[in-house]
């Protein structure tokens, strides 16, 4: 028989808020689902929603010590604040000192200042601004910060400082029912923002207190709403919330649109867990009650070893990634016993929260003044770096031109009347020195980052599509009127543009695409791409370069991390059929248009993939800045790929 109480005594409050076996069996269900998420453990494709399941345990816990503090009249804001600081603070402080010291010995030095950069903002728990701003939780770049997954940390905290104004708010001027109702109210409404936000700002709704307060005030209804459940319905209810969870473990993945209305599945499933309440197998677990017990921990410490793997190719091996699991619950059980448990039970609110605020003011310090010193006195730290991080821009070249790989850039290279024009996006500045090496006259370098050589498209990101198509018109109106004959080469970083990943900000998509599919994509790319080469085809020689192969991580960190911690000093390549399988649309697309419009395609891939594998690096140089752009030893070895070019000048 099902109950449903709305008006519950204090005692009744006190023994819901006691310790709950199941609520820590789900944490450890949640960070184990996150875990072999990071780790790439096939069949674990929807293990982010590991983080959605926390959220609503947080407000189920939450709203449970601010309203029972309330109907007893003992809630005290500053001791709610001082609580969360101690639970969240010292691992988190501890690891960012880790890392501090990690990147100081090992990290090159722009990575060790971006480093200190996210320390800072992770202390101060703006962490999820930060990534917000630089780009899709799961793009490669981002999956090279050492604390990105803290992002979840400064939403809760946001909603730890936000939640028990709220409350307090509107329990003084309402009372308890009608805040109940209003929360309810405020749940849906924020559940309503994450699905169109979702669709209409990915990113912001990933990352955002607003499109996730909902699920956070969900686990809040399940106290404010209890059911007094039969065992029998209790367990109905714990497998049926199980099962949702692991079918959004098991079934989403990275490509669906998230939260939106797809995280309801986890976050009713992790309701219902909590409603059921029973000592059932799933509750009784000794395995599930230990790792439940250090799961903030493991979370912390899990995701830097991830990025160590990453940087270093390894995360598709089985003895690496095994290992790598073993130690984040290793390094996840030694902070919850020397450090979490040592906290527990520090002092007074005040004290408390003035010895936090004072030791993560004085890590920021330090991190920021070591920031100051490497980059005054790169020679005085103990790292390395080896082989040195190459310069993103031909050195031949004045850095005006390349202020970085997303500005546009209109610049002159070399003396004398301009020979050649390069134009598309940021691999057209990347790859201007191997024009420039056999070809000693003069070239104009067109290219904006991000930018695909098209006439008509639209892109996910609107400021850039904006900037993009500005960028095109002005420059194929140059075109028409001036530089008659000079021959114009075409790059682009085409398989990026195709890519129909959800997550993919660079996807572009065309008005005139009449039905949905990659038929349909291809057909509409074919036509606008062939509308631009044709075009320009009209007073000048067009060659188009087939894409640059891209590395599957950051060479240079790869190399550099692999020889210090691993003495390992192998080259870092990708199967040539590998780099074919993801350029199948956009070589396709080259194709197409080189015969409609006659113009000449440049292949690179016999230069850079040797023996069917694609060189990100030789003899232990990198000849890539990141993964995708060559530098001058990689131009190097492009040296040749461009002579019928320069016989045509």
């Amino acid at each position: 028989m099902i109950t449903t109480m709305r008006d519950r005594n204090v005692s009744d409050m006190d023994a819901h808020m006691q310790f709950r076996k199941n609520i820590n069996a789900l944490r450890a269900l949640a960070v184990l689902s996150v875990v072999l998420f990071h780790f790439k453990i096939q069949g674990f494709d929807g293990g982010f929603a590991g983080v959605d399941v926390f959220f609503v345990i947080s407000g189920f816990l939450m709203t449970g010590i601010i309203f029972t503090g309330l109907q007893q009249q003992k809630f005290s804001l500053l001791g709610f604040y001082a609580s969360r600081a101690r639970r969240i603070i010292p691992a988190l402080l501890t690891l960012c000192v880790a890392l501090l010291i990690f990147g100081y010995v090992y990290l090159p030095l722009d990575d060790f200042r971006e480093s200190i950069r996210t320390i800072k903002s992770s202390l101060l728990f703006s962490s999820n601004f930060l990534f917000a701003k630089d780009g899709n939780y799961f793009d490669a770049p981002l999956h090279e910060n050492w604390l990105l997954h803290t992002w979840s940390l400064s939403v809760e905290w946001q909603f730890y400082m936000l939640y028990p104004v709220l409350i307090m708010g509107l329990y003084k001027y309402l009372g308890a029912e009608k805040t109940r109702r209003a929360l309810l109210v405020l749940a849906l409404i924020s559940f309503g923002a994450s699905v169109v936000l979702s669709q209409t700002k990915p990113i912001f709704a990933f990352y955002m207190l607003p499109a996730r307060a909902w699920e956070m005030i969900a686990g809040g209804l399940v106290f404010l709403f209890p059911l007094r459940l039969s065992q029998r319905n209790g367990s109905l209810c714990e497998g049926l919330g199980l099962v949702a969870i692991f079918i959004s473990v098991l079934c989403f993945s990275e490509d669906d649109l998230w939260p939106g209305y797809l995280a309801l599945l986890p976050v009713l499933g992790t309701m219902l867990v909590i409603y059921g309440n029973t000592q059932s197998l799933f509750s009784r677990s000794r395995v599930l009650q230990f790792i439940g017990s250090i799961s903030y921990s493991v979370y912390l410490w899990h995701w830097p070893l991830v990025v160590l793997l990453y940087l270093c190719g390894l995360l598709s091996s089985w003895p690496h990634v095994l290992g790598a699991i073993a130690c984040s619950l290793l390094l996840g059980a030694l902070s919850f016993y020397c450090v979490e448990s040592k906290v527990k039970k520090v002092s007074t609110a005040p004290r408390t929260l003035f010895k936090f605020a004072s030791l993560t003011v004085g890590v920021i310090a330090v991190a920021a003044m070591t920031s100051s010193l490497v980059k005054q006195y790169p020679g005085a730290r103990l790292a390395f770096v080896d082989l040195g991080q190459p310069q993103y821009t031909s050195k031949l070249y004045p850095q005006e031109c390349y202020p970085n790989a997303y500005a546009a850039a209109d610049c002159k290279l070399g003396t004398g009347e301009v020979s050649v024009i390069l134009f598309g996006d940021s691999h057209a500045q990347s790859t201007a020195a191997a024009v420039q090496i056999d070809n000693p006259q003069a070239a104009l370098s067109w290219s904006r980052g991000g930018c695909p050589p098209l006439q008509n498209f639209e892109m996910r990101d609107k400021p850039l599509q904006s900037q993009c198509l500005a960028f095109n018109h002005e420059k194929l109106e140059v075109l028409k009127h001036s530089y008659q004959g000079v021959p114009v080469v075409l790059f682009s970083r085409a398989a990026l543009y195709a890519d129909p990943g959800r997550n993919n900000s660079y996807r572009i998509h065309f008005p005139e695409q009449v039905a949905p599919g990659e038929s349909a994509f291809v057909d509409a790319y074919v036509a606008e791409y062939s509308k631009t080469v044709c075009e320009i085809a009209q007073n000048h020689p067009v060659y188009i370069v087939r894409p640059i192969p891209e590395m599957p991580f950051s060479v240079y960190k790869g190399l550099n991390l692999n020889q210090r911690l691993f003495q390992q000093t192998s080259d870092i390549s990708v199967p040539l059929v590998d780099y074919q399988k993801r350029n199948r649309i956009a070589n396709f697309t080259i194709e197409a248009a080189a015969r409609q419009c006659n113009a000449t395609v440049i292949d690179p891939t016999p230069y850079l993939c040797p023996n069917g594998n694609c060189m990100g690096s030789r003899d232990g140089v990198p000849l890539y800045f990141d993964d995708n752009h060559l530098v001058d030893a990689g131009n190097q070895q492009l040296k040749g790929v461009f002579k019928e070019l320069i016989k045509s000048i």
